[in-house]
């Protein structure tokens, strides 16, 4: 049997080979083709960064259910068949058939330990339920352009709706872009971000738009390396999370932090769509965040 499969160093990050930067867990560049709503690309940085896309949800009309799999218990996640990828690949890196394994899994099963969030299928969410255990279900639908988030069961389930036609309110003269980019970037890049910062603000930071896609579609084959661009991109991401205001990151060039406002989203409580009773709406607080653009978009 050979060491190919065996466990790699912590110390070499690995990263998705694309023409993006992207190091699963730790940064990545968002293109224009997997962005909802607002098309301004931008960079991310924390633990839902860097993952796989597919289908922005301005495209969607579905929804999927979430949960952090690894704060179940043991008897709960085998019951609901909700496999721990770490676990699953150890068990393929030490079996004699190892070297008959396909790669393309393997490598699979290496981004998936980086993952956050687990989907859940309709068994899966029955045995959650079951036994108590809350969990996340968030979609988008295209058709009447609005985004939900519930927490369906535990000690306090809840549930909202966002409609994307209520935009939020004036910025303040104050609040408006910096003096170096035009408020046409400024106002796509908002747009651009407004579905994962309203996800987060429902979810108390559990869903984000970046995980709602890696989460729709999640078996596929993709080629990993780890290289010096990924060991970068960890130095670029480390940079960033300490303040800096501009760094240089690899395959992209010279980026930009830019500072968004925090603004108030009204969203109902029970579904818009129903008409047997009014739905309630409440007050959500959409707090500020900074975002990444390449230099070379700033106009």
């Amino acid at each position: 049997m050979t060491n190919r499969h065996r466990e790699e160093p912590v110390i070499r990050p690995f990263r998705l080979v694309e023409t993006r930067l992207a190091v699963p867990g730790v940064i990545g560049m968002r293109n224009a083709w997997s962005l909802s709503f607002g098309k301004m690309p931008h960079v991310l940085i924390g633990p839902d960064a860097g993952f796989p896309e597919f289908q922005p949800l301005d495209d969607w009309k579905n929804e999927v259910a979430l949960v952090d799999a690894r704060a179940l218990p043991r008897e709960v996640r085998e019951e609901a068949g909700l496999k721990d990828p770490a676990e699953e690949r150890a068990m393929f890196a030490d079996s004699e058939l190892a070297d008959l394994i396909d790669e393309g899994h393997l490598e699979n099963l290496r981004i998936l330990e980086r993952a956050r969030l687990t989907p859940l299928d309709e068994r899966a969410r029955g045995v959650l339920t079951a036994h108590g255990h809350a969990y996340w279900l968030a979609g988008y639908s295209r058709h009447s352009s609005t985004l939900w988030v519930h927490l369906i069961g535990g000690a306090a389930p809840r549930q909202a709706w966002a409609g994307y036609w209520s935009t939020p309110p004036p910025q303040p003269p104050a609040e408006g872009p910096p003096a170096w980019l035009s408020p046409e970037v400024y106002l796509e890049l908002r747009l651009a971000r407004w579905a994962d910062r309203v996800l987060r603000a429902l979810s108390d930071g559990m869903v984000t738009e970046t995980g709602l896609l890696f989460a729709r579609v999640r078996e596929a084959t993709f080629h990993l390396a780890e290289d010096d661009l990924a060991q970068a991109g960890m130095e670029a991401a480390a940079l960033m999370a300490a303040g800096a205001d501009e760094v240089v990151l690899p395959l992209h060039g010279p980026a930009r932090r830019v500072r968004l406002p925090p603004f108030i989203r009204n969203v109902h409580e029970r579904s818009p769509f129903e008409r047997a009773e009014p739905s309630h709406m409440r007050e959500i607080h959409v707090p500020a965040e900074d975002a990444w653009m390449l230099t070379k978009d700033l106009r």
